[in-house]
């Protein structure tokens, strides 16, 4: 079993739970050894250094370069990912779990993976939800074709597309196979009478938004965010024999109706302890040894944010718009710099 030696750029909540994922991997000996955060002072990032012993710096490239880390968990602000991504590469670590959202823009993302293809280091972002024995039963299912030829996946949640609905989006394509999308259309609201989550603390969030896709296999996702959104973090699949819901507000993390079976709503037995994040980093490990590709790993991750951003330019140009999006900027912070929203 290997060693390696991890550490965390941003040291808030986040942080937390990275941390405690690193304490129960079971594939390799972690340390946690530092952490920086531009407020070191503060309170959690004072109570991550006393629970898991760590140096605390002001600077992550100070960090980087002393402490030489293998795992670098990036928790910043979103506005921070892309950069703190590349020091981290460009400075040694062999794997590093970044935050959703990906980056605030394309180019962005596309300049994350770039540098960590250059540096050799796996770069993986936290939708955690892949990880979830909910969502990882359910895909077993769609896969051996429990509910037939899958027509429609509906997701839900609160909050907006940049905070919760980066993980609406990529596990509806997670359930559907990560086929690739082929087209989208979506429509943002910014001026309804909920201010909700107006404004994250580094950029700009819209109340409400819907959206469709269109993806390769036939499948279309649709899917609803906003305060005023039906459901908080639900999904319903529709297939040609039957249907698969996951977090039902109704009824329990899992449920199954298929034509192949007798007894009505099928509800399986699922692992409640298991840690989403833990997942997520024993995958990373496995991905720096290379045993095995992370299922989201950055290329895959991406596919999210240029649906995003792809849902922000359908609402802005008010058409369909076909993959690959041609937006290379944060799509929203230039609409609302317009005044379209």
């Amino acid at each position: 079993m290997n060693k390696y030696r991890a550490g965390f750029i941003g040291c808030g909540g986040i942080a937390t739970a990275h941390a405690d994922g690193y304490r129960h991997v079971e594939n390799a000996e972690i340390e946690l050894i530092a952490g920086s955060d531009i407020h070191p002072e503060g309170e959690k990032a004072q109570c991550l250094a006393r629970e898991h012993g760590i140096r605390l710096y002001t600077d992550h490239r100070e960090m980087l370069e002393r402490e030489q880390l293998d795992l670098v968990s990036v928790c910043t602000w979103p506005r921070g990912h892309c950069e703190a991504t590349i020091a981290a590469a460009e400075n040694g670590a062999k794997g590093i779990l970044c935050e959703k959202p990906m980056a605030v823009s394309l180019d962005e993302a596309d300049r994350m993976i770039e540098a960590c293809e250059k540096a050799g280091a796996a770069l993986a972002i936290g939708h955690a939800h892949r990880f979830s024995p909910q969502a990882v039963q359910a895909h077993t299912w769609v896969r051996a074709g429990e509910i037939g030829k899958v027509a429609m996946i509906w997701g839900h949640c609160t909050l907006d597309l940049m905070n919760n609905g980066t993980h609406v989006i990529d596990l509806i394509s997670y359930l559907n196979g990560d086929s690739p999308p082929r087209w989208v259309m979506g429509q943002i609201d910014r001026r309804s009478q909920i201010e909700g989550r107006r404004n994250h603390p580094d950029m700009p969030a819209e109340d409400m938004a819907i959206g469709r896709v269109g993806y390769e296999n036939g499948v279309v996702g649709f899917f609803e965010l906003g305060e005023r959104a039906s459901q908080s973090f639900s999904f319903r699949i529709i297939g040609s024999d039957g249907i698969i819901e996951v977090n039902s507000p109704d009824g329990p993390p899992l449920k199954m109706l298929s034509s192949y079976r007798s007894d009505g709503w099928h509800v399986p037995l699922l692992n409640e302890i298991y840690s989403n994040v833990c997942g997520e980093l024993e995958e990373l490990v496995s991905a720096v040894e290379g045993r095995a590709a992370h299922r989201s790993e950055a290329k895959i991750a991406r596919v999210a944010l240029e649906t995003i951003m792809g849902i922000f330019e359908s609402s802005a140009r008010r058409r369909v718009l076909e993959f690959p999006i041609d937006a290379g900027d944060f799509v929203l912070e230039r609409m609302v710099r317009e005044g379209m929203v």
